[in-house]
């Protein structure tokens, strides 16, 4: 067979139009598909259309959508975090049975109008390590009831709508501290250990009728004591094939990440198909990775990959979708500890753990009720200015710090920083990871939001005002 099928190099999407004929001579090599990065909606959308013409098989056009299309396509709704839809579900409660259904329908819908037809979600992984920098808001929750639940009812509705769910990171990314994308983590629990916390909502997805399952780049000793990574172990494979009894397709977590810097992207590659492995995702060089399939006769048999039709992709609203974003976002709203109270004059320190250059609508939204507000903005590095603190002002310590990939956070400023603030802050607010307020003293006030968007920003302030 063709190793070419057998890798899912990346699609800019930004550069679809420009890079086109590299991604089509992709395709007349009989490439198995690609994960799309970015882009506009309309654009990708006829390039993905036209790839798909051109192909003599249907391509497998991935994304990871695992806050909706907006994550990765402008023009698509960015949803919340994972760790946030399962609060504001939990908040709705039996109010809103369907809630769940009609998030992850929305997910489908607009991953099928834009061309894509397997979703890299849901992230089946137990977040139940706070040091954890990789998984977090990421993860549905920190006990597997819930992560399980939440999982299942994002397969059923994505695979019922035509498009392929891919539950990750196997065997279980979730008590780790350290970011795969930057080294390998090892999971430290035993078999029995395993059974009974990380595996079960992978079992439970396999029940549910998963499609496809993604390797974590993973020491796990419990299933393979030499230390190779899950993704390129038979005998994690062969754990998930026999002892879990799934029949999908197995697919790799990106190549180039550091977790499996050690063997080379290409040897990576190879050694991920003699594990029984059937897609090799984000092959940096997928002629140079085909051609060492080829020349080490790796087995590649025929895939037995039947694409299923997308439904109901033209009967939706974006702008009900991101409706139903914003009401999300109000929903999950967890506020800790005594009650705020009133606020005499505000000062606001912003924690940019982020680093990134961004507009504060929080800000701007607490002058309008508090026109005496003050505030400033920390960078990692940067010293809290006390001289600049009114003695008649009240401190409110407003964190964003997003979970993402690649991302090296300055823990021992961010924690020293929070130490200083502990005892003097009135309030902390959370945008983003929540488990950095931790260590907090246990009567902190805290408001958890789990992202920065502009809706979480102002649903803060009203709970404030």
């Amino acid at each position: 067979m063709n190793p070419y099928r057998r890798l899912i190099p990346r699609l800019n999407g930004a550069e679809i139009e420009e890079r086109f004929d590299s991604y089509l001579g992709l395709v007349k090599k009989g490439i198995g598909g690609f994960i799309l990065f970015g882009g506009d909606l309309e654009t990708v959308r006829a390039g993905i259309r036209e790839l798909q013409n051109s192909s003599r098989h249907p391509l497998i056009i991935a994304s990871d959508l695992e806050q909706g299309l907006g994550q990765q396509v402008r023009g698509g709704t960015l949803f919340p975090p994972a760790i946030a839809i399962a609060a504001a579900v939990k908040a709705a409660g039996t109010d809103e049975p369907s809630l769940p259904e009609k998030v992850y329908r929305a997910f489908a819908q607009e991953a099928g109008y834009s061309g894509i037809n397997v979703i890299l979600a849901p992230v089946l992984d137990i977040n139940t390590n706070p040091k954890n920098p990789i998984i977090a808001t990421r993860a549905f929750g920190g006990d597997r009831e819930t992560v399980s639940s939440h999982g299942c009812a994002m397969i059923r509705t994505l695979q019922q709508k035509g498009i392929i769910a891919c539950g990750k990171h196997f065997p279980g990314h979730g008590d780790t501290e350290i970011d795969s994308h930057v080294s390998l983590p090892t999971v430290k629990k035993d078999l029995i250990q395993m059974e009974k916390e990380e595996l079960v909502p992978f079992q439970k997805a396999i029940h549910a009728g998963v499609t496809m399952i993604m390797l974590g780049h993973l020491s796990v000793p419990a299933l393979d004591p030499s230390g190779t990574p899950a993704t390129l172990s038979q005998r994690v494979v062969s754990f998930l094939r026999e002892r879990m009894s799934f029949n999908g397709l197995v697919v790799t977590d990106a190549m180039n990440m550091g977790g499996i810097a050690g063997y080379g992207e290409d040897e990576a590659a190879v050694m991920a198909l003699n594990a029984g492995v059937d897609l090799i995702l984000h092959p940096t060089d997928p002629d140079r990775a085909a051609a060492l399939i080829a020349e080490r006769h790796c087995p590649v048999p025929p895939l037995d990959l039947d694409l299923p039709k997308i439904h109901e992709i033209l009967s939706f609203d974006f702008d009900e979708h991101r409706r139903l974003s914003e009401y999300l976002t109000r929903r999950a709203l967890i506020t800790e500890g005594k009650k705020v109270g009133q606020i005499k004059k505000p000062f606001v320190v912003i924690l940019n753990e982020d680093r990134e250059e961004k507009e504060f609508p929080f800000i701007t939204a607490m002058m309008q009720r508090y026109p005496e507000t003050a505030f400033c903005v920390l960078v990692p590095g940067q010293e809290m200015p006390w001289q600049n603190v009114p003695k008649d002002h009240e401190i409110v310590v407003a964190l964003f710090s997003t979970v993402r990939a690649w991302k090296t956070a300055d823990t021992v400023w961010l924690k020293r920083t929070l130490d200083d603030l502990s005892a003097l802050a009135k309030l902390f607010i959370s945008f983003g990871n929540p488990y950095l307020l931790h260590d907090l003293r246990n009567d902190s006030v805290k408001i958890f939001a789990f992202w920065g968007s502009e809706a979480a920003q102002n649903a803060v302030a009203e709970i404030i005002l």
